[in-house]
């Protein structure tokens, strides 16, 4: 008798830590702004991969690059092609991802030589910083394969501490990734910015 006492109240007990732990985890999605419109953006400077930026939001968030002195030449695949020095072009992918490759919760950067590169960049210091997470560590890109090797392409990570999925807001706000790659600068914008 004692034991069938003792088995239903662990049951119950059971029971209400699942149905508590079920209910009290249930985080709401939160609002995010509206993407600003492709032309409104480049009045201020800035251009975006694709034009519904937010699309892939919380599994990925592209940064926006500030076009600087006039930097910025197209859209290849999932890159912004860039001017690099005077007659050298690169491609520059940078934003957030909840998973990349090996890599969880992540803001990264890949840099690749393109087929107008004129400048090897295997041997070119390269710096990636966010200004809220500091210095990106470069690591092996996550396929090593022939295009990989071509375009010379390097891969910097920041690994960020996430509470839940949407604490990715609060760690991007006001955030710039700042790549500096031999002395030559490019600006990538959290895609949650505010024009004034």
């Amino acid at each position: 008798m004692k034991i069938q006492k003792i088995i239903r109240f662990l049951t119950s007990l059971i029971i209400l830590t699942l149905i508590s732990c079920s209910t009290g985890s249930k985080i709401n999605k939160p609002e995010t702004k509206p993407e600003i419109p492709t032309p409104i953006l480049k009045d201020n400077g800035i251009v975006t991969i694709i034009p519904n930026y937010k699309s892939r939001y919380f599994r990925s968030m592209p940064y926006l690059l500030k076009n600087k002195h006039g930097i910025y030449n197209q859209i290849q695949g999932d890159f912004y092609n860039v001017k690099f020095n005077t007659n050298s072009n690169l491609n520059i992918s940078a934003g957030y991802w909840n998973r990349y490759g090996p890599h969880k919760n992540s803001l990264t950067v890949l840099i690749a030589m393109t087929g107008t590169s004129t400048i090897p960049i295997k041997n070119i210091p390269i710096v990636v910083k966010s200004n809220k997470h500091g210095i990106f560590e470069k690591t092996t890109t996550i396929t090593n394969s022939d295009i990989d090797r071509i375009q010379q392409r390097v891969l910097f990570v920041k690994p960020l501490e996430l509470e839940n999925p949407y604490d990715i807001l609060n760690k991007i706000h006001d955030d710039v990734i700042t790549v500096t790659i031999g002395g030559q600068v490019y600006e990538f914008i959290n895609p949650e910015l505010e024009l004034h």
